[in-house]
């Protein structure tokens, strides 16, 4: 195959992966999955899908090799396979990142200004995930919560009310995160959110092993 030929090719390629991702349920089933490998039960119960439907969007992920399938008893587990894919949905998650929180309820100092904070032990960083997202991609040092906002009181006896806390969950549209931020303000704790992609928890990760 000659230059121009591979041009062609991988332009054309580019055109259906592209395409492949024009559908919103298969962006959010990337993101999610992204986090820790999931079956086709449950990401069908988080989306509100059938599980035909859910499933038959996997398989085109699969088989366009962003996604992996392992088969575990009766069950399909689907796992993150390229991550070019998902550097490239998570810029466009950033880019728009705080729809559901004030914005002066937002960490903006950036992740290597949160791991400076968190090393000088000046913040503390709560992590609002599932236990088997936290178990994927553990954040050093970062404190685990699976309470309810509303039952936040009794967590937050023990942290000084002015030291700046950190709560964060998957992605800025996690409507958990933006609930418990609201409940600790109003209970007068220094917090604020941040929704990190699986990408920026493994940069943040790094920044804490420097």
């Amino acid at each position: 195959m000659g230059r121009k030929e591979l041009k062609e090719s991988f332009f054309q390629e580019s055109a259906q992966i592209f395409k492949l991702l024009s559908s919103p349920i298969r962006l959010k089933l990337i993101n999610y999955i992204s986090f820790c490998p999931r079956t086709v039960e449950s990401c069908a119960d988080r989306f509100n899908q059938s599980i035909q439907n859910t499933s038959l969007h996997l398989i085109a992920l699969a088989k366009a090799g962003i996604l992996s399938v392992e088969k575990h008893k009766n069950f399909r587990i689907y796992s993150l396979q390229e991550k070019n894919v998902l550097d490239l949905i998570s810029s466009q998650l950033i880019a728009g990142s705080r729809p559901l929180l004030k914005d002066d309820l937002y960490w903006k100092e950036g992740l290597d200004s949160l791991a400076q904070g968190i090393k000088t032990q000046k913040v503390s960083l709560i992590d609002l995930r599932e236990e088997a997202e936290i178990s994927y991609i553990p954040v050093i040092t970062a404190i685990p919560y699976h309470g309810k906002p509303s039952h936040l009181k009794t967590f937050l006896q023990d942290f000084n009310p002015k030291k700046p806390l950190v709560f964060f969950c998957r992605g800025s549209w996690c409507e958990r995160m933006t609930s418990s931020v609201e409940a600790a303000n109003r209970i007068k704790y220094n917090v604020k959110g941040a929704g990190f992609s699986a990408l920026q928890l493994e940069m943040l990760n790094l920044n804490l092993a420097n």
